[in-house]
């Protein structure tokens, strides 16, 4: 049972993240001989036959497509605390939930038949370490390799499907996936997604934001989306366009404005609290229409009477 790391050890975790973030958020187009002998690497591991078929595809939305249609640890818990916190965590936030992620999103069905290549670097980060340091997850080799050399692959019996990284990903400041004027994750052959301050957005928000009717925002039932669309339109302009009236105002903006406003096509105007989110920028979240105040919309927002309700000292 191993229960504590060397000095040299702990010393490495930072050396295995940054190389698995490399691998990760890589843009390099893959090699397809490299590719082809680390797939086979890969179900030599699990002990399966390698295939004799390689469909190399451009994005894994086409390797979507393709698949439908062919359709003992040793170490403590401590010291798996210890690796996870410092490598698998932070490789996955800035990999998975950043890049992983929003590209399944876009995708769609047949994802999970996938294995994630370079977009698998967040759990791999860990299993390779202790598999460098204590020979461990030798089955996982094959895996390692897949990830160095692969985008995501779909792996059937004697054929598998390849599909090629990403060729731009642009993460902002807080490393968001974000870009304001166009894809935040492209293909070569331009299959994208469109993100802002890492939340996944319609292409026509970021490509075409001059155009974009403020119904369509509001009408998101996404709040996170919705968020970002008021972001990428400004308040000013979004209201500007609607229909609407203050009913109730705080003067800290962490608290917010209760608006009336009438959206094209609905019987009715809806009611909606704007208000400053610490992670999401300006938030404007449709609250129920018997809503009259405020703080009756905030103690609604995390399910409590509004006689109870106290305004944190902190928002995150």
């Amino acid at each position: 049972m191993i229960t504590t790391l060397t000095n040299q050890q702990v010393s490495d975790l930072s050396k295995w993240r940054d190389m698995w973030l490399d691998i990760g958020l890589s843009t390099s187009p893959i090699d397809e001989e490299r590719a082809k002998a680390a797939v086979c690497r890969m179900y030599e591991c699990a002990d399966l036959t390698p295939p004799s078929v390689f469909i190399f595809l451009d994005n894994p939305q086409q390797g979507a497509i393709a698949a439908a249609m062919l359709k003992d640890t040793k170490f403590g818990d401590q010291v798996r605390a210890q690796v996870g916190d410092q490598v698998w965590d932070q490789v996955w936030a800035q990999v998975w939930a950043q890049v992983g992620a929003q590209v399944r999103a876009q995708v769609g069905d047949q994802v999970w038949d996938a294995v994630f290549g370079s977009h698998d670097a967040s759990w791999l980060s860990f299993h390779h370490y202790f598999n460098s340091h204590f020979d461990l997850s030798e089955k996982a080799v094959g895996l390692f390799e897949v990830a160095q050399e692969c985008g995501w692959v779909w792996p059937f019996e004697g054929c598998a499907v390849i599909t090629n990284r990403p060729e731009v990903i642009q993460l902002n400041d807080e490393k968001l996936l974000h870009c304001e004027d166009g894809p935040a994750i492209r293909y070569r052959d331009g299959f994208s997604v469109h993100a802002w301050r890492g939340v996944r957005v319609p292409g026509n928000w970021i490509e075409d934001h001059a155009s974009i009717d403020a119904s369509e925002i509001l009408s998101c039932e996404n709040v996170e989306q919705r968020a970002a669309g008021v972001a990428i339109l400004g308040m000013e302009r979004m209201l500007d366009s609607l229909d609407h009236r203050i009913l109730d105002s705080d003067p800290d903006p962490m608290h917010g404005d209760l608006f009336e406003v009438r959206i094209p096509d609905l019987p009715e105007p809806g009611r909606f609290l704007k208000a400053e989110c610490p992670r999401n920028g300006t938030i404007f979240e449709g609250v129920p229409n018997e809503i009259g105040t405020v703080l009756e919309a905030q103690a609604w927002r995390v399910g409590i009477p509004a006689s109870e309700f106290i305004y944190p000292t902190v928002r995150t």
